[in-house]
């Protein structure tokens, strides 16, 4: 199935003293801020973690309103601020690459 979303990559080195907040804060995102994080516009978001790199996928339809509405919901902005390594530095979305899938399997 293939999406008419717009999709969005971004590499982020954590320091390795936040590594493991970092990654039990997200495997324990709670209802509040999923459902936020659609209402903002997201429809999918993936993060991978390889030794000490977040690699973060999302997909939308316009970043930047997406990032606009994320900044000014109290949700987003309270799990922003659990992120022990400076997450908010990642709103403005020029940061955010644009990316294409060049190779796709379903097995």
């Amino acid at each position: 199935m293939q999406s008419d979303k717009k999709r969005y990559c971004m590499v982020l080195e954590i320091k390795e003293e936040f590594l493991e907040k970092y990654k039990e804060i997200h495997l324990k995102a709670w209802p509040e801020l999923l459902k936020a994080e659609k209402e903002c516009g997201f429809t999918q978001e993936l993060i991978w973690i390889y030794k000490n790199l977040a690699i973060l996928y999302f997909e939308c339809d316009d970043i930047d309103a997406v990032f606009k509405r994320a900044g000014k919901n109290e949700v987003e902005k309270n799990g922003i601020k659990l992120c022990p390594h400076g997450l908010s530095s990642l709103l403005p979305s020029r940061k955010w690459g644009e990316c294409l899938i060049v190779k796709r399997y379903l097995i």
